[in-house]
């Protein structure tokens, strides 16, 4: 239902008229639409990718979450989602892509110390995927974080550090 201060079109509203128009916060009118939510193969992909970045970054520890938030600021994990899920996923198909090239045994490190359960994307790409992004953005912003630099070879230290349990 609609709040109106004053009269209609001439003060200010909020909320939704019927089904015809819909106030904004910023004083802005337009007309209503119906949520569509048509679930196309596209769409669940991104959302998929999304929650498996989001699940990763849960695991993260109090050490590394609080370098995050003091050098990223209060929005960093929208921020290394948003590093991950631009431009179609490009940056997140990349570090994919560079752990597909890793061995069977380096693969298998790295499913040992991921502790996130995705579902688009394998386990051990994905904790590859959210600390490469997580060191490439500190590297690019000169911040400095308690994360080493993510590798073939180095999965159980790099999980260790990415949950404090060093």
């Amino acid at each position: 239902m609609a709040k109106v201060t004053n009269p209609l079109l001439s003060g200010t509203a909020s909320g939704k008229l019927g089904d015809l128009m819909v106030f904004d916060k910023r004083g802005h009118v337009r007309q209503y639409v119906s949520p569509a939510n048509p679930k196309t193969t596209n769409q669940m992909l991104v959302r998929n990718s999304m929650g498996d970045v989001q699940r990763s970054l849960k695991l993260l520890g109090t050490t590394l979450r609080a370098e995050l938030r003091s050098q990223f600021g209060y929005h960093w994990n929208s921020m290394i989602v948003g590093e991950l899920t631009v431009n179609n996923r490009a940056a997140l198909l990349s570090y994919v892509a560079e752990y597909a090239a890793f061995s069977a045994p380096q693969k298998a490190d790295w499913v040992t110390a991921d502790g996130s359960t995705p579902v688009e994307i394998d386990k051990g790409a994905i904790l590859y995927a959210c600390a490469s992004a997580v060191f490439d953005m500190a590297s690019r912003m000169a911040f400095t974080v308690t994360l080493s630099q993510p590798a073939a070879a180095n999965a159980a230290t790099v999980g260790a550090e990415w949950t404090d349990n060093i």
